[in-house]
């Protein structure tokens, strides 16, 4: 573009900084809103004691609730092995490493799933020597083949190291030496290790029995409303045992609020569809998908047209200079109605969002392929795919 860069330097000090900031200023806004609608806040550790009374346990004590309705939002944690004793200097979990105690000289990451190729990315940003353990054959199991080695790619290019059909089942620390140990004899030496495995929901402590509410493997069993087995009790987030998107636990608690006050028999009411939640992985390239994936398609048997455009086609890629990735659009080949699709790229992310909007309210091809979108945009990368 005829501009000459240096590298910048890392301040960890700062970085840190700016992330416990921006934290801060979304919780102080937050707090507000809620404060201004006359929400009491309460700072404690809360616990059935039947259907309609809560155990609050705080710095001031402990005080009891009764409560018409219930919601039950306490989130998840990482999940930790028996295998693995995080110590949260050298063995990390998710939580340890955002902002991490230091930037590592080397890392080993194990679990290739969303939360570790970002992290991944994270580090080798940072300039971190990284080595991803892949228990599968590819990165991101479940995802588009074709998304998951265009990462794949970026990655190598950038001197990850991916040691690929291994499976961890040891993490020990010798002084500033952390080994991980894997399944078929081979072992990865670095100064540290990420746990990313997934996480487990934080209701074991919420006494849930007292209430008669339902649950498997910690995870509250709701209905299509959102509702546990017990009708005034609810659960939303990473409890609920849905896609751990905040996206959707938004979406629940507004559904949840309309279900509460009576709402959703005054106008019409439209049940949450997990499966056209968009989602997005903040790797570089950034990676977005919606709806029924390519292989799942051809995995069930069902007809569908697969149209695939580069952003080497597209005019601002061009002048961004960042042409990489592609933009992906399933459809039905009767109806045009727009299925799915799947997105590598820049802004992904954002892009996603229109392929949401045609899958959630059933758009045909034709639909986006007749919308203006304003030229140069990585937009238009959609509309070529529709057309």
């Amino acid at each position: 573009m005829g501009l000459e860069t240096t590298s910048p330097n890392i301040d960890r000090d700062n970085l840190s900084q700016r992330l416990d900031g921006i934290t801060s200023h979304l919780e102080e806004s937050m707090t507000g809103l809620l404060s201004s609608q006359h929400v009491r806040l309460m700072h404690g550790t809360g616990r059935f004691l039947d259907p309609h009374t809560i155990a609050v346990a705080t710095e001031e004590g402990e005080e009891e609730i009764e409560a018409d309705a219930v919601l039950i939002s306490t989130g998840s944690r990482p999940r930790v092995p028996e295998w693995c004793t995080p110590d949260g200097e050298r063995i990390l979990t998710t939580r340890h490493a955002y902002p991490p105690p230091e930037i590592p000289d080397h890392l080993t990451v194990v679990g290739s799933g969303v939360t570790g190729v970002e992290f991944v990315h994270m580090f080798a940003s940072l300039g971190s020597e990284v080595t991803l353990i892949v228990s599968r054959q590819h990165v991101l199991p479940g995802k588009d083949p074709e998304v998951a080695y265009e990462l794949e790619e970026n990655f190598i290019s950038r001197g990850v190291k991916l040691l690929k059909g291994a499976r961890s089942t040891s993490i020990e620390r010798d002084g500033d030496v952390v080994r991980v140990g894997c399944d078929d004899g081979r072992t990865v030496e670095s100064s540290h290790a990420l746990l990313a495995i997934g996480s487990i929901p934080n209701s074991d402590q919420l006494n849930l029995e007292a209430a008669g509410v339902e649950s498997e493997w910690g995870f509250v069993n709701i209905d299509h409303n959102c509702q546990s087995n017990v009708s005034h009790i609810y659960a939303a987030g990473d409890v609920s045992g849905k896609l751990p998107l905040s996206s959707v636990a938004t979406m629940q608690g507004r559904k949840i609020a309309e279900h509460v006050m009576g709402l959703h028999s005054e106008r019409p009411h439209r049940h949450i569809s997990y499966s056209q939640a968009a989602s997005a992985i903040f790797t570089e390239p950034e990676i977005a998908d919606v709806g029924i994936s390519q292989a799942d398609a051809f995995s069930e048997g069902r007809k569908v047209r697969v149209t695939k455009v580069p952003f080497s086609a597209s005019a601002k890629a061009l002048i961004n200079d960042d042409p990489r990735g592609f933009v992906k659009l399933i459809s039905d080949p009767a109806t045009g109605v727009v299925l799915g699709g799947s997105i590598v790229g820049r802004h992904a992310a954002e892009l996603i969002s229109i392929i949401a909007l045609c899958v959630t309210n059933e758009l045909t091809v034709s639909d986006l392929a007749e919308t203006l979108f304003v030229h140069p945009t990585l937009s238009e990368t959609l509309l070529e795919a529709a057309e």
